[in-house]
């Protein structure tokens, strides 16, 4: 059942909008849909091993990873699979996607 779940969560990889990483104890990916998503949910975590794993996966699918230490590890201890992100981590991880479509729309024009 756990390998199961474990495939699961790493076939949700690329659906993410970015990867929160420590950079290489603890992994958190995020997804957000514009419209879709009240908040950022959580697709995928891990910590060492798994970490790893989250992080090349989303290397292959270009889904852009994140060095924030702190934040990874609070996201992951807080914060289950599938679950909204707790509001005291909107502005962290808000910042963060914006950021990241500002940077996608530069390289689109």
């Amino acid at each position: 059942m756990r390998e199961i779940s474990r495939s699961r969560m790493m076939q949700e990889v690329p659906k993410a909008s970015v990867v929160i990483t420590n950079p290489t104890h603890f992994a958190v990916a995020l997804r957000y849909v514009h419209k879709q998503d009240r908040a950022p949910v959580v697709v995928a975590k891990g910590q060492d091993y798994m970490a790893k794993k989250i992080i090349e996966i989303a290397e292959q699918n270009e889904i852009p990873a994140v060095r924030k230490p702190e934040l990874a590890r609070a996201l992951y201890k807080s914060v289950e699979i599938n679950e909204e992100i707790p509001a005291e981590f909107y502005k962290a991880v808000a910042e963060i996607i914006a950021y990241i479509v500002r940077r996608k729309q530069r390289n689109l024009l």
